[in-house]
């Protein structure tokens, strides 16, 4: 049992190797196709072969079934190539023409044989549905059902009626080829959309779990230093107290609703994104109560929507917390968001002393840090965010001495 076992595992092994796609070729289905083409030319090849030295047929053209072996072969070495979809629109091609020759060159048939057309059709089909398009498949059917008319009414001149049961069997099979072609295409549509819809959900959790380090470490830091002020000024100043306490509850607030960001839809279609901005910097002015926040926005933004998602409110939140850390004691932001060549535009620029020269080349990469704090990577976050949804963000370097600002650009979709 385990030498059979072995036996098989080595053809296996063997039947891979043999029929393993070139490195060029990506993608699940289209891997499939040319291994399973590459597998029909190795099986065509011995059966060519075997015909030519066997059978009666073909003895007008006597080398017929040696080249069709000869060419199956060449097909096969041009399929584990870069070039294979050529080996597969020959393929196709000579599965469809092949029986037609055979009619009008080869051994003579007579309108009795014309049965024999059948499983020609049905292994073209087949063919079609597994290596190609289901237009392909529509093609080929209507190709072959015409020509077997043809062959019908002007080589044997013999009446249609005769033979419509046959012609109708070759369109009722290419219907239902094309039927399961085109079911096949949806499910490896549905496949691949899956697998995107993953791998797309394990970039936001690599991104989501850098936020948390990232943001609820400084979050935590700070509402830590806004209890140390308010134990400080409890006796000597109740409304600085108070207002320490207030900045605590707007950061635990924000940090509580981090944790909770993966609860919201994996997308947002159809969202105004001035009213998304406006909310955010309500929010951030709550945790940041010296901070002054302005937005602008052009008539024409209200014309489109954007697609909102889980991680993008927090490229916002970065932002005006970078303002209200690092643009001084009165930090203010202006925001104005226009709708340019399909995109919106949105620039946040503050009043603080901008940013040093030699940062400037690393403020978007992982660990360049921010201010003072040399682990940050907020701003590369938010790169990575604003890539995911077919946005980018950049400094804008001439901003005349004044503050910071930054350009970012997303993806506007036209409102119906």
């Amino acid at each position: 049992m385990e030498t059979e076992e072995s036996y098989l595992g080595g053809l296996k092994k063997l039947w891979f190797q043999i029929t393993e796609p070139h490195e060029s070729i990506t993608g699940i289905r289209k891997r499939q196709q040319a291994r399973l083409l590459s597998t029909l030319l190795l099986v065509a090849m011995p059966i060519f072969f075997f015909i030519q030295f066997t059978s009666e047929l073909m003895v007008e053209v006597p080398l017929t079934y040696f080249l069709a072996s000869v060419l199956a072969f060449i097909l096969y070495l041009v399929s584990r190539s870069r070039y294979s979809k050529y080996a597969l629109a020959i393929t196709i091609t000579g599965i469809t023409f092949i029986p037609i020759l055979i009619f009008f060159f080869g051994t003579p048939w007579s309108s009795n044989d014309l049965a024999r057309f059948m499983p020609w059709i049905i292994v073209a089909l087949l063919a079609g549905a597994l290596l190609a398009r289901t237009v392909v498949v529509i093609l080929q059917g209507v190709f072959m059902s015409l020509t077997m008319a043809i062959i019908v009414g002007y080589v044997f001149q013999r009446p249609f009626f005769e033979y419509d049961a046959l012609i109708g069997i070759s369109l009722v099979l290419t219907l239902f080829v094309a039927v399961v072609s085109y079911m096949l295409e949806m499910y490896e549509h549905q496949i691949t959309h899956h697998a995107a819809d993953l791998d797309r959900q394990k970039r936001e959790l690599e991104v989501y779990t850098q936020l948390l380090r990232h943001d609820l470490r400084n979050d935590l830091q700070a509402v830590l230093s806004s209890i140390e002020l308010a134990t400080m000024f409890l006796h000597l100043d109740p409304e600085k107290t108070k207002e320490n306490l207030l900045q605590s509850l707007g950061l635990g607030e924000r940090m509580v609703e981090l944790l909770h960001v993966f609860s919201m839809p994996l997308e947002q279609p159809g969202a105004d994104l001035v009213e998304h901005i406006r909310r955010v910097a309500g929010e951030a002015q709550e945790t940041y109560p010296h901070i002054q926040i302005q937005i602008s926005c052009s008539e024409s933004t209200s014309e489109c929507d954007f697609t909102a998602s889980r991680l993008l409110t927090m490229v916002w939140l970065n932002l005006l917390r970078n303002a209200a850390m690092y643009a001084g004691n009165a930090p203010e932001v202006q925001i104005d968001i226009s709708l340019e060549e399909g995109y919106f535009q949105v620039r946040v620029r503050d009043n603080g002393p901008g940013i040093p020269e030699e940062k400037k080349d690393w403020l978007f990469r992982r660990g360049s840090g921010f201010g003072t704090d040399e682990h940050g990577i907020g701003l590369y976050l938010s790169r990575i965010v604003l890539e995911s949804h077919n946005g980018t963000i950049e400094l804008v370097e001439d901003t005349e001495g004044k503050g910071t600002e930054f350009l970012i650009k997303i993806p506007a979709t036209r409102k119906t």
